[in-house]
């Protein structure tokens, strides 16, 4: 299955306090003056309207009921998503546009852009029809498992100094001739499941005990990298005396997705 979906007049953050000197980087992004339209201020910040974005993908699913109560499905998606603007009151970031005078030069790959996503579902539900002690306790469960497998969060490249002259809180520069996040972090892997005993009580009532297991693995999903690199005086990446030159490898940071994380609960249902 094909998707398509764009945005249109979607917010942006950009700093109205600004006025260009006249000159520019080597790439064509103006350098700022240190002058302000409004002297009061350093940095206005104005929400508006005019970013456009565009999400394309190929979905492909698959479901599958075996015998013995075994139901197993799974999904592949393969997509690109693009904006002209940083991610605007995401749960991730909260970016100003870097050139104010060309939003075109903030089009790049989204921070949730993740091209390749795979995730399959589970469930095992036995069913025997043994009498006495081992059929009462081969029926009644329940079993479930979730595997999510999917790209890494793509990751800004920025300057460890101010390229453009704009105010400290906007200055979050890219290197010269660096697209927006045009670095992946590492893939994230994730298993989850969940147990569920059922003790039949009556006809209409039963009490449940059941226990879930996120991240059973526990697997260390990174999510942020320290994507930070040095310039050169004319604001190329200058690592290690080489001038273009980007780190091998970036460090690994943080993550906002969790650890192991056991939970148990028992219920009643009538």
């Amino acid at each position: 299955m094909g998707v398509n979906t764009g945005g249109r007049n979607l917010l942006r953050l950009h700093n109205i306090n600004l006025i260009p000197s006249g000159t520019t980087l080597a790439d064509g992004r103006p350098i700022f003056s240190s002058a302000r339209v409004n002297p009061a201020f350093n940095t206005i910040t104005e929400q508006d309207t005019g970013a456009n974005s565009s999400y394309n993908a190929l979905e492909v699913n698959y479901e599958h009921r075996f015998s013995h109560g075994f139901v197993s499905s799974a999904s592949y998606t393969w997509s690109h998503s693009i904006s002209d603007a940083p991610d605007v009151d995401s749960f991730e970031q909260n970016l100003n546009v870097e050139d104010t005078t060309n939003l075109k030069r903030d089009r790049g790959n989204s921070y949730v852009n993740r091209p390749n996503s795979f995730t399959t579902s589970s469930v095992w539900t036995p069913h025997v029809s043994t009498e006495g002690v081992m059929g009462y306790l081969a029926n009644n469960n329940e079993i479930a498992l979730l595997t999510n497998v999917s790209s890494g969060d793509q990751q800004n490249i920025t300057a460890n100094r101010n390229l453009n002259g704009g105010s400290t809180v906007t200055s979050v520069t890219r290197p010269l001739f660096f697209g927006r996040n045009t670095v992946r972090g590492p893939k994230v892997v994730q298993f989850d499941m969940r147990y569920t005993r059922t003790f039949p009580i009556t006809e209409r009532v039963n009490a449940q005990f059941f226990t879930e297991a996120n991240n059973v693995f526990n697997n260390r999903n990174v999510t942020t990298l320290n994507t930070v690199v040095p310039v050169d005086a004319t604001g190329l990446p200058d690592y290690h005396g080489v001038p273009g030159a980007l780190p091998p490898t970036f460090p690994k940071t943080s993550s906002v997705l969790q650890g192991r994380l056991l939970q148990f609960g028992l219920v009643a249902r009538w």
